[in-house]
């Protein structure tokens, strides 16, 4: 397969891709792989020299197609995590300056009532004088 693979090519012709030089090298070796069955290379029936070449190359070129599409969405979701990543964190930065000036105004709160209780307890020691 790598000599295949990194053999020169010659003028006019394009380099073959890898899924294409593994599906000849997979029909060539092994004519009677499962693989090639399941993946829709090679027929079911027991006539094999039934698929053409340009069957083969049809269905590579179309598991392709389909494989660029997954990587596709797969990159659109990556990109979607990233800016649900990038917005949970900032969300998290946000809260923590919540939570900040929460404890700040509970301090002050708290402060407030310690001088609220010290000067009803001097108004009650004059009152009572």
């Amino acid at each position: 397969m790598e000599e295949k693979m990194t053999a020169p090519v010659e003028e006019g012709e394009e380099r073959k891709s890898s899924i294409s030089v593994v599906a000849e090298v997979l029909t060539k070796h092994r004519p009677s792989s499962k693989f090639l069955k399941n993946v829709g290379l090679e027929p079911n029936s027991t006539n094999k020299s039934s698929k053409s070449n340009a069957d083969v190359n049809a269905r590579v070129l179309d598991l392709q197609e389909q494989l660029q599409m997954s990587r596709q969405r797969t990159e659109v979701m990556r990109e979607e995590m990233d800016v649900m990543k990038r917005k949970a964190t900032e969300a998290e930065a946000a809260q923590a300056e919540r939570d900040k000036s929460y404890e700040l105004l509970l301090k002050k709160a708290e402060e407030n009532d310690a001088k609220y209780a010290q000067l009803m307890a001097l108004l009650g020691a004059k009152t009572r004088n």
